[in-house]
């Protein structure tokens, strides 16, 4: 009797036994046949992953060519960047134009801290790339190169060659200002360069009694009072757009700025970027400015305001999937893709975008409209290629991201189906 017992037990424990082994045979089995990724009937069941992925974006994302499409993307991208590669300057700036006129005519050339700034900011969304490494290389050197102590920026950067006969466009004596200390501190910052925070807290002592910013540095010893413009400067003027960028350089710099936000998203609430500012005239480079504060800046204060901000930019989008112009348009698709949207009018924007790229890789010269004492347009084709750049390579990543979650997910639920088999 006993020596039935026993055999029955060591059949049951086989038979466990067996179903223990089977079941890690299975699992290793998958794994093999999921890891094997590029060879033979695994790249064909990986390729039909993903083009079930894609159907099922059908109801919020671009979907029925995605895989395609975001190949063309990708060469759009690595485009650009050949397009900047061979436009970059030994200093290590970008060609950049001042002019009185929006088609940017008698325009006065020379490199602007500004441009160059956001050209560095659009390159942190391109992945592994060996031309782009290079050219933010030279970017670095060229923006640390006119930092000045206590790492302040001026628009012109230090000691710039001012072109002949240019005074009407072009004020010499310009001294440093929060709005390019701001963008070129946070350019450095988010690109992994330890630039030291002495910048940001010098700026913290122009502030307004309600904490917002003002625009210049306007200390005596950044001042010469031989300037028309000496009192221009002395006013303590205060820029919203300008605020943002504070906004997004202190969040980067791990500091707050709530009276900002808060102010900011008043401003929002009331469609007041619909009027021009002091110094940005447009819409659609306010909303930009906004949101990359809330999304690159993780200044989540900032949250209520970007369904308004989607609302405006998905209402204001026109047939052709543009917003008017090339700048503005790859302004808005940044804006919208900030906000956190991901539905088929982004599409349709980067499009347009990909559809007006030029044989080069580059884009258009558009100039951006400012304001002040004395407005004028400031441009260059490779300000504009920032900005579709950096469309582009949010655009690819967003999808990428979407299409390879949906993959992990679906092998997490046949490995769970193998396990409980």
């Amino acid at each position: 009797m006993i020596k039935e017992k026993i055999i029955n037990y060591k059949r049951i424990a086989l038979r466990k036994s067996m179903r223990y082994w089977s079941t890690i045979i299975l699992i290793l089995g998958f794994s093999a046949y999921v890891t094997a990724g590029m060879h033979g009937a695994t790249a064909s069941q990986n390729s039909m992953e993903m083009q079930s992925s894609c159907s099922e974006l059908t109801d919020d994302m671009h979907s029925d060519r995605c895989d395609g499409f975001l190949k063309e993307v990708d060469t759009s991208i690595e485009n650009s960047i050949s397009f900047l590669k061979e436009r970059q300057l030994p200093s290590g700036g970008f060609p950049a134009y001042i002019s009185k006129s929006p088609d940017m005519s008698n325009s006065v050339y020379i490199p602007l801290v500004f441009d160059t700034s956001f050209i560095l900011h659009a390159l942190n969304f391109v992945d592994l790339n060996s031309e782009a490494d290079g050219i933010k290389s030279k970017l670095v050197e060229y923006l640390l190169a006119n930092k000045e102590d206590p790492g302040v920026w001026r628009f012109y950067g230090k000691n710039p060659i001012i072109p002949p006969d240019s005074y009407l466009l072009v004020d010499p004596y310009i001294p440093p200002d929060l709005d390019d200390t701001s963008v070129a501190f946070a350019s450095l910052r988010e690109n992994g360069i330890p630039v030291e925070d002495d910048g940001m807290e010098y700026a913290l002592n122009f502030r307004a009694p309600d904490g917002l910013f003002y625009t210049w540095m306007n200390e005596e010893k950044w001042l010469n009072k031989s300037d028309p413009l000496y009192f221009y400067y002395k006013q303590n003027d205060i820029d919203i757009v300008v605020n943002a960028n504070m906004l997004y350089a202190l969040s980067l710099d791990g500091k707050q700025a709530p009276e900002v936000s808060g102010y900011l998203n008043s401003y929002i609430a009331n469609n007041s970027f619909t009027d021009p500012t002091i110094y940005y005239n447009d819409p659609y480079i306010q909303l930009y400015m906004f949101t990359r504060a809330y999304a690159d800046g993780h200044v989540k204060d900032l949250e209520p305001s970007m369904p308004v901000i989607r609302r405006y930019l998905l209402s204001t989008q026109k047939p052709d999937g543009s917003w008017g112009n090339e700048i503005n348009t790859s302004l808005a698709a940044v804006s919208l893709l900030n906000t956190g949207y991901k539905g088929k009018a982004l599409d349709n924007a980067i499009e347009y975008i990909m559809s007006t790229q030029r044989n080069d890789g580059g884009w258009a010269e558009i100039g951006v409209s400012t304001g002040g004492i004395w407005p004028v347009y400031i441009g260059s084709e490779d300000f504009t290629t920032a900005f579709s750049l950096e469309a582009l390579g949010k655009y690819s990543e967003l999808h990428r991201r979407i299409l390879h979650r949906r993959i992990d997910n679906k092998d997490e639920q046949k490995k769970f189906k193998v396990l409980k088999t």
